[in-house]
């Protein structure tokens, strides 16, 4: 219920500043489309793992080449 809860009371803001049934309908339909707070969050630290886990492997490629080429120099 805690789900739907948001969408009731967008219809009856949006039936209240005079909309009609059909327009409330369409217009909650694409209200829940949209991503909950949760679905947002768990998409985003999603998102920054994987941001986490490409720059951590650049970093250790490029220490290791730094350090292959100053083994190879020397």
């Amino acid at each position: 219920m805690s789900v739907m809860a948001p969408i009731l009371r967008i219809r009856k803001v949006i039936r209240s500043i005079g909309a009609t049934s059909d327009q409330v309908d369409d217009f909650a339909d694409a209200m829940a489309d949209y991503p909950g707070r949760r679905e947002l969050q768990l998409m985003l630290e999603e998102m920054f793992s994987r941001w986490f886990n490409r720059i951590l492997f650049a970093i250790i490629v490029v220490v290791g080449l730094a350090v292959a080429l100053i083994v190879a120099l020397n």
